[in-house]
């Protein structure tokens, strides 16, 4: 008798050991805590204002914020070109409108409009080309996204 209950003493045992072993080998992934993109209440307000104001050859629409890690921008005044990203509170009806109406006093052209879920724009002068992509970001926020290239 005292063989058995050694025996599933020691069996007793082995699966406690087991058990342990796979649980500290579990496959769960540490990640980090999200931190949203920097935008303009996350950095110096007056250098986001002086980068804005370096690009002048197009609207924006007031009071946008800027993601300045989605955003690479090369040169400035109407000599720039990259990507410029911003991030609004405006609905996507009013910013598509407000492109649609500042763009031609700006002297570009209306080339293709696609008004959707996440719609998009693309205007024309004559030294470049802007594409603008605006989507979603969450509940209360639109992203805008300002891609300008040279013609040539």
């Amino acid at each position: 008798m005292e063989k058995i209950q050694v025996k599933s003493l020691i069996i007793l045992f082995i699966n406690v050991v087991l058990m342990s072993y796979l649980y500290s080998c579990s496959t769960s992934i540490k990640t980090s805590k999200y931190k949203g993109p920097k935008t303009q209440d996350s950095v110096d307000n007056t250098k986001v204002k002086n980068y804005l104001s370096e690009i002048t050859d197009i609207p924006l629409p007031s009071k946008s914020e800027i993601d300045l890690e989605k955003t690479v921008v090369v040169g400035k005044q109407d000599n720039w070109m990259g990507r410029l990203t911003l991030i609004n509170k405006n609905p996507i009806d009013e910013i598509f409108s407000f492109f649609v109406n500042e763009m031609p006093k700006f002297d570009f052209k209306e080339r293709s409009l696609i008004r959707s879920a996440e719609s998009i724009l693309i205007f024309q002068n004559n030294k470049k080309t802007i594409f603008i992509k605006i989507s979603k970001l969450n509940f209360r926020k639109n992203y805008i996204e300002i891609t300008s290239t040279p013609i040539n």
